[in-house]
């Protein structure tokens, strides 16, 4: 039976939701290659993600002690990139200190962009320098990604020459070479979703247009309000479903979102249920995409699983999940928004089938064999 412990230092959103999936799905997935397997899970609250980098692994190593965890054998550690790598190898008790360490890069500091939506925040390196070294050291990388992968890979050796001599060397081809992809995956709810289409959360209308993503800058609220007034100006119809999880810095767009198709909106504001969440998917019809950063996009995913048509950019993680129906220059977003709104039949199932949670655990498994052996 092999045995993998799972540390998340930051249970919340995306990381939350891949976690589960880990949990539940990896057994199955070896199990179907004839291999027992296990996955214990240890995790900390989504929230001070700055603590979370300098003291997660610490606090995890003391409640897997606690717990008895360490007091038999691990086979691998799936770490995340909001804990540091080095402090988890030492803070290890000796016996452990050589398992294999494999960390998922949910995003990363070193190229987590500024938004033009946003104003420029100062920059700190030595989050930055923690992910890099966390790849260094760790025995396996794994990116939610081709796009993360090929951004992050890309950015090391400008970093690396901006700070001092000696550097370490070779850095991104040792990174490169124990660098894979391994998807989040995506849950079967929002596929049978697609698969039973329904209007009945929202009833008969004009197309449902439903935003489900974090109401932050990074995912375009200006720049979606504005292809809104757009497609308004020349008659278009449609209603709003504005879903996805506010924090206490809320973008001025929404406000103003709000305001101007406060008769438009059929909802409003963060689901907490997840059947009710899937169900506002099933009832939507277009989901426009404005993001100006994306390492993965669960969101437009889920969105294409449950059978809405999507509009997004051809850039960021895009083009890893999704053809040219899709996707479209950022100048002609409004116009292949309109066109989506007269014929909103679903254009993107077919694409992410592939992330269904069966295959991308399969991906994993097969993964964490490798650096296990």
């Amino acid at each position: 039976m092999r045995r993998i412990v799972l540390l998340n230092a930051y249970d919340s959103g995306s990381h939350a939701q891949w976690a589960r999936g880990i949990v539940r799905e990896l057994p199955q997935a070896a199990a179907r290659e004839g291999v027992g397997l296990t996955v214990e899970e240890f995790t900390l609250p989504g929230r001070h993600w700055k603590w979370r980098m300098h003291a997660a692994a610490l606090t995890l190593v003391e409640r897997m002690a606690q717990s008895g965890a360490l007091a038999e054998r691990i086979d691998a550690f799936l770490v995340t990139d909001m804990l540091d790598v080095a402090q988890l190898r030492a803070a290890l008790p000796s016996a452990h200190r050589t398992v294999p360490i494999v960390l998922y890069f949910h995003e990363n500091q070193l190229t987590f962009p500024d938004h033009p939506e946003r104003p420029p925040l100062e920059w700190d390196r030595h989050y930055a320098f923690m992910n890099v070294m966390g790849a260094r050291l760790a025995d396996a990388v794994w990116f939610n990604s081709a796009f993360h992968r090929n951004l992050f890979l890309g950015a090391l050796p400008g970093f690396m020459r901006a700070l001092p001599s000696p550097r370490p060397l070779e850095l991104m081809e040792v990174i490169a070479a124990k660098s894979s992809v391994v998807p989040i995956g995506i849950e079967e709810d929002v596929f049978q979703a697609g698969k039973a289409r329904s209007n009945r959360r929202f009833g008969p209308g004009p197309p449902v247009v439903v935003w489900n993503h974090r109401w932050e800058y990074d995912k375009g609220p200006a720049a979606f309000l504005e292809i809104l007034e757009e497609a308004d100006a020349v008659g278009a119809a449609f209603r709003l479903a504005i879903l996805g999880q506010s924090f206490d810095q809320v973008p001025a767009a929404f406000g103003r979102m709000m305001s101007r198709f406060d008769d438009r909106l059929v909802h409003w504001g963060y689901v907490e249920s997840r059947k009710d969440y899937v169900e506002c998917l099933q009832s939507s019809d277009v989901a426009l995409v404005t993001a100006h950063h994306d390492f993965f996009g669960i969101s437009v995913l889920e969105a294409a699983a449950a059978g809405v048509h999507v509009v997004a950019p051809n850039e960021l993680a895009y083009p890893d999940h999704f053809g040219e129906g899709v996707l479209h220059p950022r100048e002609g977003l409004t116009d292949a928004f309109i066109a989506a709104l007269n014929a909103p039949a679903s254009n993107a199932r077919d694409d992410v089938a592939r992330y269904a949670w069966n295959c991308v655990a399969d991906m994993a498994v097969k993964g964490l064999a490798e650096v296990s052996k």
